[in-house]
């Protein structure tokens, strides 16, 4: 009767297992911490103790999700990876204040290092940026991972680019499942999309008149014979100052050909104007108020910082978000075709 019993319940488990579906489980190691590991995705938080430098966690998500693993059940979100259905290894360390990954190993987290490999090779082939490389990428990517947050993440950034049309970028949103996208990622994603039916290199730039910060009055007659970068920033963005610094050599080594039109949104005047006086930056600055829902911006269409708009002398858009590194070759292959027009 006790055997019988024994083979009900290895039965019962079984048909158990078989109903719950498909789990992930999650083998990490991690130096110099002792205590209790977090892993948090989308609002959910579990916890288990880290023991002889092993962790391990296990449960089920519906799709692959970005997750991360924390010292703190609401600490900074500092070690991200993707979590699938699958066996995850996760090797991280901790470093005060927060927990770093070093290695993730599973399918979820392969897919995302060949994706961005792949891009970073059409980016590197100007012939194929120029055709439809991107796109068919793109698309056959999407088709193949339309709910995997890495691929909406991705796909937010490509559609919001100048390498692909308006056509291709509603094509891509028509695939993936945007209901799965933060909403307000999504109302970016929206307000770039809306920018590039209007906006677009080879367009004019707008006419426009922001105030400097000792009353000064800068439009577009304000730069005659000269490149202008037109840089929206502000002091909480890290990249934004950090390209501030990447901008002064080539700032300097233009010598004239290039002025910078710095327009800070931060939220007052006077946290820009105390950032400007401890940095003697050598281009023009201004302020815009309202920050992203200031009237201007929103018809540019800027949706993040740093954005950037580099400007021929004769106000026509050369480039949208360039990197800082491509502005020189910009201007220079601008002013070689401007010479063999002649």
């Amino acid at each position: 009767m006790k055997k019988q019993l024994t083979i009900i319940a290895l039965i019962f488990i079984s048909v158990m297992a078989c109903q719950q579906g498909p789990k992930y489980q999650i083998y990490g190691e991690i130096e110099n911490y002792e205590g209790y590991v977090f892993l948090r995705y989308r609002g959910f938080v579990d916890s288990t103790l880290v023991q002889d430098g092993k962790f391990s966690f296990e449960g089920s998500v519906d799709r692959v999700v970005e997750a991360t693993i924390t010292n703190k059940a609401n600490g900074v979100f500092s070690a991200p990876f993707y979590l699938d259905n699958d066996s995850i290894y996760v090797k991280a360390a901790y470093s005060e204040p927060y927990i770093r990954l070093s290695e993730v190993f599973s399918p979820a987290n392969q897919i995302t290092e060949q994706v961005m490999e792949d891009l970073g090779a059409i980016m590197d082939d100007e012939e194929k940026l120029r055709s439809n490389a991107m796109f068919l990428y793109m698309d056959s990517i999407t088709q193949k991972h339309p709910k995997h947050d890495f691929i909406l993440e991705i796909t937010s950034e490509v559609i919001t680019s100048d390498f692909i049309t308006i056509q291709q970028a509603e094509r891509l949103l028509s695939i993936v499942d945007t209901t799965l996208m933060d909403p307000m990622e999504f109302e970016s994603v929206k307000t770039a999309l809306s920018r590039q039916e209007r906006i677009n290199p080879g367009d004019q730039f707008p006419d426009f008149s922001f105030e400097g910060f000792n009353g000064e009055l800068y439009t577009k007659e304000s730069f005659p014979d000269q490149y202008l970068l037109v840089d929206v920033w502000a002091t909480w963005c890290g990249p934004c100052l950090k390209g501030f610094q990447e901008l002064v050599p080539i700032y300097e080594e233009l010598d004239g050909q290039l002025e910078i039109l710095a327009v800070s949104i931060d939220p007052t005047r006077d946290r820009a104007l105390q950032y400007l006086s401890k940095n003697n930056f050598p281009w023009k600055q201004a302020y815009a108020e309202g920050e992203f829902d200031n009237e201007f911006l929103q018809q540019l269409g800027v949706v993040f910082l740093p954005f950037y708009y580099l400007i021929s002398p004769e106000g026509e858009i050369l480039a949208i978000n360039p990197s800082v590194d491509e502005i020189p070759e910009l201007i220079k292959s601008r002013g070689s075709l401007k010479e063999v027009m002649k």
